[in-house]
């Protein structure tokens, strides 16, 4: 319950009231599972960071080899950006909402996009990419960019632009005989 009215209303606007009320629960209760709401925010984002670690999950799964990891990341994002009801990523709303970097939800949020930077440099790597951190950076602010622009273009339209943005720049990075045929 508290992922969805986070996701559709923000974390700061959701009260503890209405999370209680929604899940039919106490305050009492809410407090006794988690000492504080930003707490409950934390645990939250774990979530949310467990969820988007399938697309690495997807891309590294058998049958895909290191050269085809990189476009199936890709993929895998703009897929998950064409699920109905997609408003941009939860972490990335989150880091917007709470400033402060030593906030809970701040801590889980920036700890696992610096790790997914990371983890799309050594794809990049053992795919054979020319410049891995720096690829790697420019791919992480296209699809950064996409979850950022999915209210404005709509979800379907910035999924699309992802794709289309980040396989030509795969296909210019990647060596030849990494290009599907």
């Amino acid at each position: 319950m508290a992922k969805e009215l986070f996701y559709k209303q923000g974390i700061r606007a959701t009260g503890v009231e209405e999370l209680c009320r929604v899940a039919g629960t106490t305050k009492i209760s809410l407090y006794r599972a988690y000492p504080s709401k930003d707490e409950l925010i934390a645990s939250v984002l774990r979530e949310d960071c467990a969820d988007e670690a399938c697309w690495f999950e997807k891309a590294q799964s058998a049958g895909i080899t290191p050269a085809e990891q990189p476009r199936a990341y890709v993929r895998a994002a703009a897929e998950a950006m064409r699920l109905h009801g997609y408003r941009g990523c939860p972490l990335g709303m989150a880091i917007v909402e709470f400033p402060d970097p030593c906030h809970p939800a701040r801590k889980v949020a920036d700890a696992y996009k610096l790790k997914v930077r990371d983890a799309i440099r050594q794809m990049l790597s053992a795919a054979g990419a020319a410049d891995p951190e720096v690829t790697g950076d420019t791919l992480v602010l296209m699809i950064e960019g996409a979850f950022a622009s999915a209210p404005y273009l709509g979800h379907l339209e910035a999924a699309d632009s992802l794709e289309r943005a980040g396989l030509r720049l795969l296909d210019t990075v990647l060596p030849q005989d990494a290009h599907p045929s």
